[in-house]
């Protein structure tokens, strides 16, 4: 059925479809009158293979996420890469002479760590090194503050403190025993 613009309309139960007269003489490969048409211009010379590609996963698996400081668990034996944020506060098992440790402060690389423990007489090593101790009826508390860089790791008894990246706003901080 040709309709008022020429096109072909097409009536199904779907509903009217317009189709151009153009469109469809091409897609069947009429030619011009007077004009002879190449055989590879033909439908039947045009291949219709098509060729799907599925996308094979990478034998390389996804780096493991980090456990955040927020993670009550993450760093509990001292052993343990964790993200950090300024104030997270990271609680460790008494057995490893440390109470807590607590990100004061994290700017421009630099991260400001408060700790705390009921063990006197720590070794402390590291930048802007600050110790005091307090003892009432013979129970002692240390607490103290050190600095840590990404090319300057700190020591606190034994358990080392070293950055192994930072961000503005995040750095992560790997602490192992001696």
């Amino acid at each position: 059925m040709r309709g008022a613009s020429g096109a072909f309309v097409l009536a199904g139960r779907i509903g009217l479809v317009a189709v151009p007269a153009i469109v469809l003489s091409t897609a069947c490969g009429a030619s011009e009158p007077g004009t002879r048409s190449r055989p590879e211009a033909t439908p039947a010379a045009v291949s219709t293979t098509m060729s799907t590609t599925v996308p094979v996963p990478s034998a390389t698996p996804a780096p493991a996420a980090l456990p955040a400081a927020a993670d009550p668990e993450a760093c509990r034996n001292a052993d343990c890469e964790v993200e950090v944020r300024q104030g997270d506060r990271l609680r460790l098992d008494a057995a490893t002479g440390l109470d807590a440790l607590t990100v004061a402060a994290l700017d421009q690389g630099v991260v400001r760590l408060r700790f705390e423990g009921s063990s006197g007489g720590y070794r402390v090593e590291g930048m802007n090194v600050g110790v005091s101790q307090d003892c009432v009826n013979g129970r002692c508390r240390t607490r103290g503050a050190l600095t840590l860089t990404m090319d300057r790791p700190a020591r606190i008894g034994d358990i080392h403190l070293r950055l192994t990246s930072v961000r503005p706003d995040e750095a992560v901080l790997a602490i192992s025993p001696s």
